[in-house]
């Protein structure tokens, strides 16, 4: 099972029933795992990314489940952070689930601006209004990073996550079912 399908399955098993998004190239693999599940997952498709995080923001506080959406890399991630911080304020448990370039393609700390497409790091971005933001790079270790994530947002206080989400990760084998 590769890690898009795995989050998927994840959240399936949470009993989340919607998700958000608005689509572009490097969030596809994901795209692909909800629908291939579209008889037990809902995917909404926004007009933009923040109105995914508000949706998803929203979804949360009726339901009492983890609000999930998804956007595509670099300015995609960035649009959404108003929802985001809007779930930090008010204690919302929310996961946004942004694609990215492959981790080859990753600047890394190389001081260049830029190494792939949009590449942006949302990570540094997020930290300070998420309970935790990463960046999978191992898929043996993406289910338990998805479990902490999970946890994270719902226990204590609630708030958001963020899976910055690179693209051969996403269809990389997680080894796990």
């Amino acid at each position: 099972m590769n890690c898009a399908d795995y989050l998927v399955d994840y959240l399936i098993k949470k009993g989340i029933t919607d998700v958000f998004g608005f689509s572009g190239g490097y969030i596809v693999p994901f795209i692909d795992a909800l629908y291939k599940r579209k008889d037990e997952i809902t995917t909404h498709v926004c007009y933009n990314e923040q109105g995914c995080a508000f949706a998803a923001n929203g979804y949360a506080r009726v339901s009492g489940k983890l609000g999930v959406y998804f956007t595509t890399s670099g300015p995609g991630a960035v649009n959404a952070l108003g929802g985001l911080a809007d779930a930090w304020f008010d204690g919302i448990p929310i996961m946004g689930v942004c694609g990215n370039v492959p981790t080859n393609e990753q600047k890394g700390y190389s001081g260049i601006r830029q190494n792939g497409f949009q590449e942006m790091d949302i990570v540094s971005m997020t930290r300070s209004i998420t309970k935790l933001s990463v960046t999978p790079s191992d898929p043996e270790k993406f289910p338990e990073i998805i479990s902490r994530a999970y946890n994270l947002a719902m226990i204590g206080r609630k708030g958001g996550v963020i899976i910055d989400f690179p693209f051969n990760i996403q269809k990389a084998d997680c080894n796990c079912r």
